[in-house]
């Protein structure tokens, strides 16, 4: 790890016990993982038509639908992916669509959708049975989305622009998915840099968005809804800190979740 980005990390040293061991975790590449396209085949014929195929896979513990997919350079660019057989996606990006346990028929909104593997995961578990209403407020990000919703052939998701802040509000929804725009802390595995500005004014504005985009994301949830939140950044500025506002302010009530991977 550069000195830069031990300095980054630095300030979790007196919140995280193993801190060495997180430091560890950090370096080590993380396995290919693909999530099967139950629109399709199921867990076990999919699997099995992989096989048949030549590929090296196996099941990822905890989510059925996840495998990790060995010795292929380039997951994205295989016939089966192109076919629309499985979507190239992290595990712990699998969590929030599971964890939001959308059921067939109920509408579903992804405020901030793009590139989409949350948002078809959504509509594969309502077995595209429903409406997922995808939004992203970059049209540019929105080719992707759709990108991948078409070669996945899932037909329950409507994609559209708005600002999440003024997302409009007329209409309810049972179930939202808030992955607001963050520092990306937790891209560092795969190469990239942590996004987070050594600028204080530029850290606080961006948890200003994250709150707005919370508070919003809950005017549009119907009262008895269900709403999770996650990034992909350890800072519990971007995390706890926004989370415990509305709850303090008694918008939301903080409910207990099971998360399926292992070493959780």
């Amino acid at each position: 790890m550069n000195e830069k980005m031990a300095q980054t990390f630095n300030r979790y040293r007196d919140i995280i016990p193993d801190y060495a061991g997180f430091l560890r975790a950090l370096e080590e590449p993380l396995p290919v993982t693909i999530r099967a396209n139950t629109l399709k085949l199921g867990p076990g014929p999919f699997q099995a038509l992989m096989r048949e195929r030549g590929y090296n896979l196996e099941r990822a513990e905890g989510i059925e639908e996840a495998f990790l997919l060995h010795g292929v350079e380039s997951p994205g660019a295989t016939l089966e992916y192109f076919l629309g057989y499985y979507q190239v996606q992290g595990l712990t990006s699998m969590l929030p669509a599971k964890i939001l346990g959308p059921r067939p028929g109920e509408i579903i909104l992804d405020l901030c959708a793009a590139p989409g593997g949350k948002t078809t995961h959504l509509a594969q578990l309502m077995g595209d049975r429903g409406l997922v209403v995808a939004n992203d407020f970059k049209f540019e990000r929105t080719h992707v989305l759709r990108s991948h919703i078409d070669r996945l052939g899932i037909l329950s998701v409507l994609v559209c622009c708005y600002h999440g802040q003024a997302f409009p509000l007329r209409l309810k929804f049972d179930r939202v998915l808030l992955d607001p725009p963050c520092s990306a802390e937790g891209t560092y595995w795969a190469g990239l840099p942590p996004t987070r500005s050594e600028n204080p004014k530029v850290a606080q504005h961006l948890v200003r968005v994250q709150k707005d985009l919370l508070r919003h994301a809950l005017e549009v949830l119907r009262p008895g809804g269900t709403l999770v939140y996650s990034t992909c950044t350890y800072a519990p500025e971007e995390n706890e800190a926004v989370v415990n506002e509305v709850v303090s302010r008694g918008q939301a009530e903080l409910l207990p979740i099971q998360v399926p991977l292992p070493h959780s």
